[in-house]
């Protein structure tokens, strides 16, 4: 009778264990959940602050085209500009992404700075009227494009499990 004592409390204490091996995991996984939800909303923040300060910047270039803004309206514009998209691209800093989703912010900050780099050459441009700016700027928006798009591809396969 006593062996059999025992072994139940050798099983007791293996069953509490097990189950407070599993509440451990449960919990590391839900907190992990947490910390990717979080990341992925403080990340698209940014992402619609980008958008907001591009589209933003377009209308007041479509402006200056159509003759309802001056030049050095845009220009002014132009620094507050340059001002906010500097601030948000410190804010990928400020992240704390999942080791698996680095390479994607790392990408859509690249993206961002660029797009930054394309506008500064556009307003270059404007100052000048050298046409090299003009396709400097070009250039860097589409390389900025890429940029984004890899982006999305890393974070989308990072958040399928793949990285």
């Amino acid at each position: 009778m006593k062996k059999s004592k025992k072994q139940n409390i050798v099983i007791v204490a293996i069953a509490i264990i097990i189950i407070g091996a599993i509440a451990g995991y449960n919990y590391s996984v839900d907190q992990t959940k947490q910390k990717g939800f979080k990341f992925g909303n403080e990340l698209q923040k940014i992402q619609e602050e980008v958008k907001q300060l591009q589209v933003e910047f377009d209308s007041q270039v479509t402006q200056w085209k159509e003759g309802d803004l001056t030049q050095q309206e845009l220009l002014e514009y132009s620094k507050t500009h340059i001002e906010k998209m500097q601030n948000v691209i410190s804010e990928y800093d400020d992240l704390t992404p999942p080791k698996q989703f680095v390479p994607s912010v790392e990408l859509f900050k690249l993206s961002t700075q660029t797009q930054l780099d394309s506008d500064k050459e556009f307003i270059e441009w404007v100052k000048t009227s050298d046409d090299s700016h003009s396709v400097r700027s070009d250039s860097l928006l589409q390389e900025s494009f890429e940029y984004e798009m890899t982006a999305l591809g890393e974070f989308n396969a990072a958040k399928a499990g793949l990285r």
